[in-house]
C-alpha cells in the first residue's frame, strides 16, 4: 500500500510539473504576442549608391530581409579537417535522402480525388458592395493612422548635360517632392532628419550622392482590431460567399 502511495505522489508531482511547465509556456507565448501587438513593428528602407535594401523588425532592432541588386554568393570554400569533411558527408547524405523520398513520392500513384457538387455563389448585391467599400475604408484608416515614418533622409542631385535643362529640372523636382510630402504628411506621420536636393551639374563627375532611407513603424494591435473587425462584418453580411 506504502508503494501505490509513493507511485501516485511520484506520478502527482510529475503531472504537476508538466502542468507549470505548460503554463509557463503559455505565459511566455502570451507575452511575446502582447509585445508584437503592441509594440510597434518597423522596417528600415534604404537606397544608397544603388542598392535597395530592407531591414525589419521590432522594439528598435531590425534586420535585413532583402537587398537589390543581391551580392554575388562566394564560391564554397572546400571542407577542412575531419569536421569539415563529416559536414560536407551529412550535407550529401540529406540531398540524398531527400532526393530518394522525391522519387518514392513521384512513384506512388495519385489518390482519385472525391468529385464535390459545386458550391452555389451567393450574388453580388448592393449590399455587399456597400459592405465592401466600408470594410476597405475602415482598413485603409486604421492602417494609415498607425503609420509612422521616422529617420527620413533624402538627398538627391539633380544632373543634366545641359545646365539650363538641369536647372529646369532642379524646379520641377522641388516643386513636385514639397508637394507630395506635404500630402504625405496629412495622412502619416512624417519625421525628417535631412531633406537636400542639390544641383549637381557643370563637372565630369557626380559630386552628390543619392541617398533615401526612412524607417516605417506601426502599431499592429490597432490593424489587427480593424481586421479583425472587418472580417467579422463580412462574415455577418455574408460577402465572403460571393468569392469562396
Amino acid at each position: 500500500m506504502s508503494v501505490l502511495l509513493a507511485l501516485f505522489s511520484a506520478l502527482g508531482a510529475v503531472l504537476l510539473f508538466l502542468l507549470k511547465l505548460v503554463g509557463i509556456l503559455l505565459l511566455i507565448g502570451m507575452v511575446l504576442l502582447a509585445l508584437v501587438l503592441f509594440c510597434p513593428f518597423c522596417a528600415d528602407v534604404q537606397w544608397e549608391q544603388g542598392v535597395f535594401t530592407v531591414k525589419a523588425g521590432a522594439l528598435g532592432l531590425a534586420f535585413p530581409v532583402f537587398q537589390y541588386p543581391k551580392p554575388e554568393p562566394a564560391e564554397p570554400e572546400e571542407p577542412k579537417g575531419p569536421l569539415g569533411k563529416l559536414k560536407a558527408k551529412f550535407r550529401a547524405w540529406r540531398a540524398e535522402r531527400k532526393a530518394k523520398k522525391a522519387a518514392a513520392k513521384a512513384a506512388k500513384p495519385a489518390k482519385p480525388k472525391k468529385e464535390t457538387p459545386p458550391r452555389k455563389k451567393a450574388k453580388l448585391t448592393l449590399n455587399i458592395i456597400c459592405t465592401m467599400l466600408r470594410g476597405a475604408g475602415r482598413l485603409t484608416r486604421a492602417i494609415f493612422g498607425a503609420l509612422r515614418l521616422t529617420k527620413i533622409r533624402i538627398c538627391l542631385g539633380v544632373r543634366g548635360e545641359d545646365p539650363a535643362q538641369a536647372a529646369r529640372t532642379y524646379g520641377k523636382l522641388n516643386a513636385w517632392l514639397y508637394t507630395s510630402l506635404g500630402v504625405l504628411d496629412r495622412f502619416i506621420f512624417l519625421d525628417f532628419e535631412e531633406l537636400r536636393l542639390l544641383p549637381d551639374f557643370g563637372s565630369a563627375e557626380p559630386t552628390v550622392e543619392d541617398r533615401v532611407s526612412f524607417r516605417v513603424s506601426a502599431r499592429l494591435f490597432f490593424i489587427v482590431c480593424a481586421a479583425v473587425r472587418v472580417l467579422y462584418e463580412f462574415w455577418r453580411e455574408k460577402v465572403l460567399d460571393v468569392f469562396i
